[in-house]
Protein backbone atom coordinates (compact mmCIF):
# COMPACT_ATOMS: atom_id res chain seq x y z
CA UNK A 1 0.00 0.00 0.00
CA UNK A 2 1.07 3.57 -0.80
CA UNK A 3 -1.27 5.31 1.68
CA UNK A 4 -2.27 5.49 5.37
CA UNK A 5 -4.63 2.32 5.80
CA UNK A 6 -7.91 2.28 8.67
CA UNK A 7 -10.40 4.16 6.62
CA UNK A 8 -13.78 3.01 6.77
CA UNK A 9 -15.90 2.06 4.27
CA UNK A 10 -18.39 4.73 2.94
CA UNK A 11 -21.59 3.71 4.97
CA UNK A 12 -24.76 2.06 3.10
CA UNK A 13 -26.75 4.89 1.73
CA UNK A 14 -30.14 4.94 3.66
CA UNK A 15 -32.95 2.93 3.21
CA UNK A 16 -35.41 4.03 0.31
CA UNK A 17 -38.50 4.79 3.19
CA UNK A 18 -40.52 7.21 3.46
CA UNK A 19 -38.57 9.08 6.50
CA UNK A 20 -35.24 8.23 4.75
CA UNK A 21 -34.82 12.10 4.18
CA UNK A 22 -34.89 12.82 7.65
CA UNK A 23 -32.46 10.23 9.02
CA UNK A 24 -29.79 10.12 6.53
CA UNK A 25 -28.41 13.69 7.75
CA UNK A 26 -27.97 12.19 10.91
CA UNK A 27 -25.94 9.23 9.71
CA UNK A 28 -23.53 11.09 7.86
CA UNK A 29 -23.12 13.44 10.40
CA UNK A 30 -21.98 10.58 12.49
CA UNK A 31 -20.49 8.68 10.23
CA UNK A 32 -18.38 11.81 9.09
CA UNK A 33 -17.38 12.68 12.77
CA UNK A 34 -16.45 9.03 13.31
CA UNK A 35 -14.36 9.54 10.40
CA UNK A 36 -12.54 12.77 11.67
CA UNK A 37 -11.85 11.13 15.09
CA UNK A 38 -9.53 8.76 12.81
CA UNK A 39 -8.07 11.16 11.16
CA UNK A 40 -6.75 13.08 14.16
CA UNK A 41 -5.91 10.08 15.69
CA UNK A 42 -3.49 9.48 12.60
CA UNK A 43 -2.45 13.02 12.56
CA UNK A 44 -1.60 13.03 16.31
CA UNK A 45 0.42 10.33 15.80
CA UNK A 46 2.39 11.68 13.01
CA UNK A 47 3.28 14.73 14.94
CA UNK A 48 4.46 12.66 17.60
CA UNK A 49 6.32 10.41 15.50
CA UNK A 50 8.37 13.58 13.67
CA UNK A 51 8.63 15.64 17.12
CA UNK A 52 9.31 13.36 19.28
CA UNK A 53 10.01 9.67 18.08
CA UNK A 54 12.71 11.42 14.98
CA UNK A 55 13.02 15.08 16.85
CA UNK A 56 13.81 13.76 20.14
CA UNK A 57 16.01 11.24 18.47
CA UNK A 58 14.91 8.48 20.38
CA UNK A 59 14.96 6.04 17.28
CA UNK A 60 17.88 6.56 15.37
CA UNK A 61 16.11 4.03 12.89
CA UNK A 62 13.07 5.58 12.28
CA UNK A 63 13.85 8.36 9.44
CA UNK A 64 14.54 6.55 6.76
CA UNK A 65 10.81 4.30 7.07
CA UNK A 66 9.04 7.43 7.99
CA UNK A 67 6.90 7.73 4.89
CA UNK A 68 4.67 5.32 3.20
CA UNK A 69 5.17 2.65 1.39
CA UNK A 70 7.84 1.91 4.09
CA UNK A 71 5.76 3.26 6.97
CA UNK A 72 2.31 1.77 6.86
CA UNK A 73 -0.32 3.90 9.19
CA UNK A 74 -3.63 2.38 10.12
CA UNK A 75 -6.33 4.12 12.56
CA UNK A 76 -8.43 1.08 14.11
CA UNK A 77 -11.77 0.94 14.24
CA UNK A 78 -12.19 -2.20 15.89
CA UNK A 79 -14.48 -2.26 19.28
CA UNK A 80 -13.38 -5.47 20.91
CA UNK A 81 -9.70 -7.09 21.17
CA UNK A 82 -10.95 -9.93 18.28
CA UNK A 83 -11.10 -7.13 16.11
CA UNK A 84 -8.15 -5.68 16.77
CA UNK A 85 -6.10 -8.81 16.59
CA UNK A 86 -8.38 -9.31 12.56
CA UNK A 87 -6.52 -5.83 12.04
CA UNK A 88 -3.28 -6.67 13.37
CA UNK A 89 -3.41 -10.05 11.16
CA UNK A 90 -4.08 -7.82 8.39
CA UNK A 91 -0.86 -5.66 8.96
CA UNK A 92 0.98 -8.63 9.35
CA UNK A 93 0.05 -10.39 5.93
CA UNK A 94 1.43 -7.52 4.37
CA UNK A 95 4.84 -7.25 5.93
CA UNK A 96 5.26 -11.03 5.41
CA UNK A 97 4.71 -10.04 1.53
CA UNK A 98 7.55 -8.08 0.98
CA UNK A 99 9.69 -10.61 3.37
CA UNK A 100 8.32 -13.47 1.71
CA UNK A 101 8.53 -12.11 -1.67
CA UNK A 102 11.26 -9.30 -2.17
CA UNK A 103 11.04 -6.40 -4.25
CA UNK A 104 7.36 -6.09 -4.15
CA UNK A 105 6.31 -2.86 -4.94
CA UNK A 106 5.12 -0.81 -2.25
CA UNK A 107 5.52 -3.97 0.64
CA UNK A 108 6.19 -1.62 3.95
CA UNK A 109 8.98 -1.85 6.52
CA UNK A 110 6.95 -1.57 9.77
CA UNK A 111 3.24 -0.91 10.53
CA UNK A 112 1.50 1.17 13.50
CA UNK A 113 -2.11 0.15 14.65
CA UNK A 114 -3.20 3.53 16.29
CA UNK A 115 -5.91 2.27 18.82
CA UNK A 116 -8.76 4.20 20.37
CA UNK A 117 -9.25 5.33 23.85
CA UNK A 118 -11.53 1.92 25.00
CA UNK A 119 -11.86 -1.17 24.08
CA UNK A 120 -14.33 -4.09 25.15
CA UNK A 121 -16.32 -1.41 26.67
CA UNK A 122 -13.99 -0.32 29.02
CA UNK A 123 -11.00 2.18 28.73
CA UNK A 124 -7.62 1.01 27.21
CA UNK A 125 -5.19 1.68 29.74
CA UNK A 126 -1.25 0.72 29.77
CA UNK A 127 -1.70 -2.49 31.72
CA UNK A 128 -5.09 -3.74 29.40
CA UNK A 129 -2.65 -2.65 26.14
CA UNK A 130 -0.12 -5.15 27.26
CA UNK A 131 -2.59 -7.92 28.24
CA UNK A 132 -4.13 -7.43 24.72
CA UNK A 133 -0.56 -7.80 23.16
CA UNK A 134 -0.26 -11.41 24.97
CA UNK A 135 -3.36 -12.14 22.92
CA UNK A 136 -1.91 -10.76 19.65
CA UNK A 137 1.30 -11.90 20.62
CA UNK A 138 -0.52 -15.59 20.51
CA UNK A 139 -3.12 -15.39 17.85
CA UNK A 140 -1.42 -13.50 15.28
CA UNK A 141 2.07 -14.04 15.64
CA UNK A 142 2.63 -17.39 16.93
CA UNK A 143 0.02 -19.16 15.28
CA UNK A 144 -0.41 -17.59 12.15
CA UNK A 145 3.69 -18.81 11.83
CA UNK A 146 5.14 -15.04 12.09
CA UNK A 147 7.22 -15.44 15.27
CA UNK A 148 10.13 -15.78 13.55
CA UNK A 149 9.45 -12.83 11.45
CA UNK A 150 8.03 -10.10 13.16
CA UNK A 151 7.87 -8.67 16.41
CA UNK A 152 5.08 -6.41 18.56
CA UNK A 153 6.36 -3.45 20.26
CA UNK A 154 3.54 -1.42 22.83
CA UNK A 155 3.41 2.79 22.68
CA UNK A 156 0.83 4.19 25.10
CA UNK A 157 -0.32 7.52 26.76
CA UNK A 158 0.55 6.27 30.02
CA UNK A 159 3.11 3.64 29.29
CA UNK A 160 5.73 2.85 31.96
CA UNK A 161 9.07 1.21 32.01
CA UNK A 162 8.70 -0.26 35.40
CA UNK A 163 6.41 -3.44 35.67
CA UNK A 164 4.90 -2.44 38.87
CA UNK A 165 4.16 1.55 38.66
CA UNK A 166 0.98 2.67 40.13
CA UNK A 167 -1.07 5.11 38.68
CA UNK A 168 -0.34 8.58 40.38
CA UNK A 169 3.00 7.13 41.72
CA UNK A 170 6.07 9.72 41.17
CA UNK A 171 6.22 10.47 37.86
CA UNK A 172 9.73 9.18 35.48
CA UNK A 173 10.54 11.40 32.44
CA UNK A 174 12.19 8.39 31.23
CA UNK A 175 8.98 6.94 30.42
CA UNK A 176 7.88 9.24 27.72
CA UNK A 177 10.47 7.38 25.94
CA UNK A 178 7.53 4.96 25.33
CA UNK A 179 4.66 7.18 25.57
CA UNK A 180 2.50 7.99 22.38
CA UNK A 181 -0.81 10.37 21.84
CA UNK A 182 -2.69 7.18 21.13
CA UNK A 183 -2.32 3.61 22.11
CA UNK A 184 -0.08 2.06 19.66
CA UNK A 185 0.83 -1.38 18.59
CA UNK A 186 3.83 -1.82 15.82
CA UNK A 187 5.03 -4.31 14.27
CA UNK A 188 8.65 -4.59 13.16
CA UNK A 189 10.36 -7.01 10.97
CA UNK A 190 13.09 -9.05 12.67
CA UNK A 191 15.20 -8.68 9.77
CA UNK A 192 15.24 -5.34 10.56
CA UNK A 193 15.72 -5.17 14.01
CA UNK A 194 18.85 -7.64 13.43
CA UNK A 195 20.80 -5.45 11.40
CA UNK A 196 20.10 -2.37 13.28
CA UNK A 197 21.78 -3.93 15.99
CA UNK A 198 24.69 -5.00 13.34
CA UNK A 199 24.96 -1.42 11.67
CA UNK A 200 24.48 0.85 15.50
CA UNK A 201 27.91 1.02 17.18
CA UNK A 202 25.48 -0.08 20.70
CA UNK A 203 22.13 -0.53 19.59
CA UNK A 204 21.29 -1.65 22.94
CA UNK A 205 22.11 1.34 24.94
CA UNK A 206 19.90 3.30 22.70
CA UNK A 207 17.15 3.29 25.27
CA UNK A 208 19.23 3.98 28.50
CA UNK A 209 20.43 6.83 26.96
CA UNK A 210 16.77 7.98 25.98
CA UNK A 211 15.88 7.40 29.08
CA UNK A 212 18.84 9.47 30.53
CA UNK A 213 18.53 12.40 28.14
CA UNK A 214 14.93 12.75 29.04
CA UNK A 215 15.13 12.77 32.69
CA UNK A 216 17.46 15.58 32.08
CA UNK A 217 14.66 17.76 30.32
CA UNK A 218 12.08 17.13 33.13
CA UNK A 219 8.97 16.11 33.19
CA UNK A 220 6.79 18.86 32.34
CA UNK A 221 9.12 19.43 29.48
CA UNK A 222 8.05 16.03 28.00
CA UNK A 223 5.08 16.08 29.06
CA UNK A 224 4.15 19.25 27.65
CA UNK A 225 5.67 18.09 24.63
CA UNK A 226 3.37 14.89 24.39
CA UNK A 227 0.15 17.09 24.92
CA UNK A 228 1.47 19.59 21.97
CA UNK A 229 0.99 16.49 19.26
CA UNK A 230 -2.72 16.81 20.35
CA UNK A 231 -3.05 20.05 21.01
CA UNK A 232 -2.16 20.92 17.07
CA UNK A 233 -4.57 18.71 16.17
CA UNK A 234 -7.32 19.89 17.91
CA UNK A 235 -6.79 23.61 17.06
CA UNK A 236 -6.48 22.39 13.01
Amino acid sequence: PTRDAGTPNTPPKASQRGDSKRKEPRHQGSSTAHMSKLARRLADTRRWLDSIVIGQRLCPFAPPVRQPPALRLRASVAECSCGVAAELAEEAAALRLGLDSPGTEGSPETSLLVLGGTLDNGALGWRELIALSWKLQAEVIVDRGHAEHLQIVLFHPAATHSTYAEAGGPADAGDFTIRSPHPVVQLLREVDVLEGVRSHPDAEGIPGRNRVRLRGQGVAACEERLMRCIAAGEEA
